[in-house]
């Protein structure tokens, strides 16, 4: 099985962890590849073994595997190197359990059994493609968001004035701090914090949330994504904020932002156990006796 390894920054206090994990790896791949970035990182804590390949920028062709250690913002930039989606992720949570990276560290061995097996699952996440004034984002060359497309005021406390229409249908005119469009997968991430309702990943949808509204009647909608849905941003500001999960681009006043369902998604494996309730009653403490947490 050729595994290609992705990381963030990493702890001190996970360096064994690691070192162990990375042990496992090898009984899969005699020679996985990691990236050159966190490489780097992981060589001011621990020494890698040196059949460990490095690679820059997507996963080498022939990878069938992606482990990303670190937390959800770490799925989501791998996101982004997995050949638009033809690689699977298995994110594993160096910190707190993610609705992302839903695999612990204390649960590697054991996710590494089922790989083995055949146990384990997968489920396509939808993402967004994005477009600006018709074109592509000039930033980067993955326009596409797996968690949310957001547009926020930049140099001003000014609130940004934002209209949406989805395809030929005027939705509304938004006057707030910003305005989200989430995917289900994002409904459990910034569209949650600013009070959108959490979405099953697999429903064809978006969710359209102002992040603190003027108007208290805006409330979160969710569309079909049967359509192409239409920001355009005005307001005081010279310019704004147009964020595609955790990168941002600078955007201009009545620029056109079209957004669409890609044409492909993101495969994510998960542990026999696991699924979307379960992650989210242990996320959101469900089903607890608050008296006795």
């Amino acid at each position: 099985m050729r595994i290609a390894i992705f990381g963030k920054a990493v702890s001190p206090s996970d360096a064994e962890a690691l070192r162990e994990a990375f042990q496992r790896v090898l009984h899969l791949d005699a020679s996985p590849w990691i990236s050159q970035a966190y490489l780097s990182e992981l060589n001011d804590h621990m020494t890698v073994p040196e059949v460990f390949r490095a690679f820059d920028g997507e996963v080498p062709e022939g990878t069938k595997l992606m482990l990303a250690f670190g937390g959800d913002g770490t799925v989501l930039e791998a996101a982004t190197l997995v050949r638009q989606g033809t690689v699977p992720i298995l994110g594993v949570n160096t910190g707190r359990l993610g609705f992302l990276s839903n695999v612990s560290m204390e649960e590697f061995d054991l996710a590494m059994d089922a790989l083995v097996a055949g146990t384990t699952w997968t489920e396509e996440r939808a993402l967004l493609e994005v477009h600006v004034d018709g074109h592509p984002l000039p930033l980067g060359e993955f326009p596409f968001a797996l968690n949310e497309v957001a547009i926020h005021k930049r140099d001003t406390a000014s609130m940004v004035v934002v209209d949406v229409h989805q395809g030929d249908n005027f939705v509304n005119t938004y006057w707030a701090d910003g305005l989200l469009v989430s995917t289900p997968t994002g409904s459990t991430a910034y569209s949650l914090s600013a009070g959108g309702p959490i979405v099953h990943p697999s429903a064809d949808v978006a969710i359209v949330t102002p992040v603190a509204p003027h108007n208290l009647n805006d409330r979160p909608l969710v569309v079909p994504l049967d359509q192409e849905i239409t920001l355009m941003a005005d307001g005081r500001d010279a310019q704004f904020l147009l964020s595609l999960d955790s990168r941002s681009f600078p955007l201009d006043p009545k620029q056109e932002v079209r957004i669409r369902r890609a044409g492909f998604s993101i495969t994510l494996i998960n542990l026999e156990h696991q699924n979307f309730f379960s992650t989210v009653r242990q996320k959101m403490h469900w089903g607890l006796d608050p008296r006795e947490r």
